[in-house]
């Protein structure tokens, strides 16, 4: 059975009453129409957002917007997304049972006895960008290591060991699911869990001063956060302080990688013009850089399946972005292909059709992937990128070499670096002087 109360109206009139499902359970979803069928209540409160309920009416998924996956971390955020929503998929096709069925059933039982429906939930896309933003960059690699390990069978199959997926919905499992889940990460598990309990509060409080008698449905591991603050509202967080997007860390190892690279490559050339070599030479490690780095993004993002103009259009900038940390050839060569391909957060579901075909090799799979135009997307954009900077990382130890011998090797040039930044630095004190 899953775990219900009920609060009393506190300030105002009405009065809510939360019930805790596991959202792939069939008696959660029992348990949900019986409560609503019994109560009738004046307004059903969901744990979902307008995007996940026009979802699950069956409208075409939108609620992430294809442009949006082509900025900075947002094609790792849905990454995320998208991993979580598989694990999902995977637990209701353990218990033969559609996820999110339990919030289906609070909607039609609701319809069905004249009650109102609520959405209560953050929009996703926040909860997904703050989630993702509160993460230290080493839980990042781990949860997506781990997920990826679930996703493609590697390691066992975790969701195969034998439990009661009744026990989701006990108030001490969930407890110990989510302090390991809050060690694994706290900043995380705040973005995930406390935010969104207060969130959903905020709505179930305004609901209950406006004096409707209120049916909350959420997840368990949502109940006690919420409960708290239904009895003790005044500890609710400021609003603002839950909507909108996080800014995350400022430091950042790989922003300051690549600073440091583009300081790095930006010296390199003027040492060298410094030092008196001649310009000839210059343009030489010039085109070199740029058609060695063009190469490499050109052929991984047509590998991914990129169209002859996308990768082009990739290749033809990866010299530039190569060295400057805030541009990536990726996000040129994705924009060209969305002129020409149609991409929907729909195709989630088709990925995770072709996920969960256990008996396909995996070089097929990938190949079946590709044919879903949101993966594909995504696989030229990150395909672009780690072209450009495998490309970036070579070539001091590749090409360079081969172009050095012409004023007498490696060791030759940093000996002409080295006479650059004398000279650099007799120029400088002469002018101050």
């Amino acid at each position: 059975m899953t775990d219900s109360a009920e609060l009393d109206a506190g300030g105002g009139d009405g009065s809510v009453r939360v019930v805790g499902t596991a959202h792939v359970s069939a008696d959660s979803v029992e348990e949900v129409r019986e409560v609503v069928e019994t109560e009738r209540p004046d307004v059903v409160a969901v744990e979902l957002d307008e995007g996940r309920y026009r979802q699950m009416q069956g409208e075409v998924a939108d609620d992430l917007e294809p442009t949006d996956l082509l900025k900075g971390n947002t094609v790792f955020q849905f990454i995320a997304y998208w991993m979580l929503s598989y694990v999902q998929a995977r637990m209701g096709d353990r218990f033969d049972i559609e996820p999110g069925a339990d919030m289906q059933a609070a909607v039609e039982t609701a319809e069905r006895v004249g009650s109102g429906v609520a959405l209560v939930d953050r929009d996703i896309q926040t909860t997904i960008q703050r989630f993702w933003a509160r993460m230290s960059f080493f839980e990042k690699l781990r949860m997506v290591w781990e997920l990826g390990l679930a996703m493609f069978g590697v390691g066992g199959e975790p969701e195969d060991e034998e439990f009661d997926i009744e026990e989701l919905t006990d108030g001490d499992v969930v407890t110990a699911m989510m302090e390991e889940f809050r060690q694994f990460s706290p900043g995380g598990a705040e973005a995930l869990i406390d935010e969104r309990d207060a969130f959903i509060a905020h709505k179930l409080v305004a609901l209950r001063e406006a004096g409707h008698s209120v049916v909350a449905v959420v997840g368990a591991g949502h109940q006690a956060g919420i409960e708290e603050y239904l009895s003790n509202p005044q500890s609710l967080p400021p609003m603002e302080d839950l909507v909108g997007t996080e800014s995350g860390s400022r430091f950042s190892l790989f922003k300051l990688f690549g600073y440091v690279f583009t300081l790095g490559f930006l010296a390199f050339f003027v040492l060298l013009a410094m030092a008196g070599v001649r310009q000839g030479f210059l343009l030489e490690v010039f085109a070199a850089w740029f058609l060695f780095n063009g190469v490499f993004a050109f052929g991984l993002a047509k590998l991914a399946g990129a169209r002859w103009s996308s990768a082009g259009v990739g290749g033809a900038v990866a010299w530039l972005t190569s060295v400057n940390p805030l541009l990536a050839p990726g996000w040129f060569a994705g924009y060209v292909e969305l002129r020409h391909t149609a991409v929907n957060v729909g195709d989630i579901t088709r990925l995770n059709e072709l996920m969960s075909d256990e008996e396909t090799p995996i070089r097929d799979l990938i190949g079946q992937m590709l044919d879903v135009p949101l993966f594909r997307l995504i696989a030229i954009v990150a395909m672009t990128n780690v072209g450009s900077m495998i490309a970036s990382l070579l070539f001091p130890f590749v090409v360079l070499p081969l172009l050095g011998s012409e004023v007498g090797g490696v060791n030759e040039i940093t000996q002409l670096m080295l006479d650059g930044a004398r000279n650099s630095a007799d120029l400088i004190v002469g002018t101050l002087t």
